[in-house]
């Protein structure tokens, strides 16, 4: 049968920031890391946009792809066996769309962070600015506590009614923005969701926090480990 084949979905990175003459399109390695040590094969879904200037922040992109541009990415997708949407500081619109195509194929789909994001939007949702900035903690060492909500499949992975996360970002989601899309399975202790699923689907599940900034907690284990397995059972029904 084979491993399964793991698509990273490749972020744009803001060039002016770097000061870097080159244009990037980033994998963080941890994730990567991830996917091997659980067994799967890592690959890297690039855009098939028709240029180099990408939306610049997480809030919203107005580009809109082309119908040769989002078959592009078509032919692509359904080559892997799992789809992980990555965290960042910005989001395009062929994120959105491989999320919505991945869900659509019932391939399994893990989203961190602007991942988290990008499948909420692809389900038909949008989160928004965190005006207090008070999930904004870029500290690899910060943690909060997350309660997680039973009868989740992040509860039955844990088995632990609360966790300690860290917390690096600036959109949020508001209960009454996911309830009618996806089942929420944690928050915060100050009411934001924090993780969610789509219950009539393989494996949907997007989180907040960076589990690859946490690579020894239990959580990141195991979540990464039925990740690759539901990612596994798909590859074995092709």
């Amino acid at each position: 049968m084979g491993k399964p084949i793991i698509g990273i979905v490749g972020k744009t990175t803001d060039n002016k920031l770097q000061y870097d003459i080159w244009h990037r399109i980033d994998i963080i390695d941890e994730i990567r890391y991830l996917v091997v040590e659980n067994g799967g094969i890592p690959i890297c879904i690039l855009p098939t946009d028709r240029t180099m200037n990408f939306n610049d922040n997480d809030i919203c992109d107005p580009k809109e792809l082309t119908e040769e541009e989002k078959n592009d990415l078509y032919e692509v997708i359904p080559k892997c066996d799992g789809i992980i949407l990555q965290g960042g500081i910005a989001s395009c619109k062929y994120e959105i769309e491989i999320a919505k195509k991945a869900i659509e194929l019932d391939i399994p789909v893990f989203g961190i962070c602007a991942g988290f994001n990008n499948i909420l939007r692809a389900l038909g949702t949008e989160v928004i600015l965190d005006e207090t900035k008070s999930h904004d903690k870029y500290d690899v060492n910060f943690r909060h506590k997350v309660n997680i909500q039973k009868d989740t499949e992040l509860y039955n992975l844990v088995q632990e009614e609360s966790i300690e996360v860290n917390s690096i970002h600036s959109m949020i989601a508001p209960k009454e923005k996911v309830e009618p899309f996806a089942t929420i399975s944690s928050y915060s202790e100050d009411g934001l969701v924090e993780s969610i699923e789509v219950k009539n689907k393989r494996f949907v599940m997007g989180v907040k926090w960076h589990p690859e900034l946490m690579l020894d907690t239990k959580t990141t284990k195991m979540i990464f480990s039925k990740f690759i397995e539901e990612c596994k059972n798909y590859r074995s029904e092709k």
